[in-house]
Order: C-alpha cells, then structure tokens, then sequence
C-alpha cells in the first residue's frame, strides 16, 4: 500500500501541507502459511531416494542390456561355425559317397603305386 505522509517540515509529496499534522501507521500483517520443516525434509529424502533408484535401475537396465549384446554376440559365433562344420561335413560326406559309389557300383578301386604310369 503506497501513503502519501507528511514529513516533519510539513510538505507532502514536495508541496506544503495546509491541513493538521497526522501520523500514518501502516502495520504489515503477513499471514504465510509456510510448510513445516519437516514436511520439506522428507520432500528432499523422498526426492534423493527416487533419484538413487533410478540411477539404479538405470545402471541396472545397462548391464542387462550389454550382457544381452554380448550373449547375442556368443550365439552369432555359435551360428557361424555350426555353418561352417555342417559345410566342412557335407564337403566330406560327398567325397565319401564318391568313393563309396565309385567302389560299389562302377566297381572301381583305388590305384596302387605301382599301377600308376605318370607320361610327359
């Protein structure tokens, strides 16, 4: 609230006062209703503990994240030489199979040494 007063040379905002001399009190009465102290202590431990737990989780969230990545990474190996194995072993059936039918049904056998004749 803004009062216009009279000083003690009796001017009022800078021009004579004519009237009698008056005293203004002003009294400020603030009614705050602030918190109690412990209600915004416990506002900052609640606060302090959600932000631990989900820093926690967070960290939690990473490492099951990367050991996921690093099993993937395992069955991504596991896959590739199970491909390579099962090529290696059909490379070594069919040539088995080969000799096999050669053998049994052309009835060819192998050649010894001495059979062989090497012409340049």
């Amino acid at each position: 609230m803004i009062t216009k007063a009279m000083n003690r040379k009796g001017y009022v905002g800078g021009r004579p006062y004519a009237g009698r001399g008056s005293f203004i009190r002003v009294e400020h009465s603030v009614n705050v209703s602030s918190l109690p102290r412990f209600v915004i202590l416990a506002f900052a431990v609640v606060s302090l503990v959600l932000v631990s737990v989900f820093f926690f989780l967070a960290n939690a969230h990473e490492e099951a994240r990367q050991q996921f990545m690093e099993k993937l990474e395992k069955e991504k190996q596991v896959v590739e030489m199970n491909k390579f194995l099962k090529m290696e072993l059909a490379a070594i059936t069919q040539k088995r199979y080969v000799e096999f039918a050669a053998q049994e049904r052309l009835g060819l056998k192998k050649a010894k040494d001495e059979e062989v004749v090497v012409l340049r």
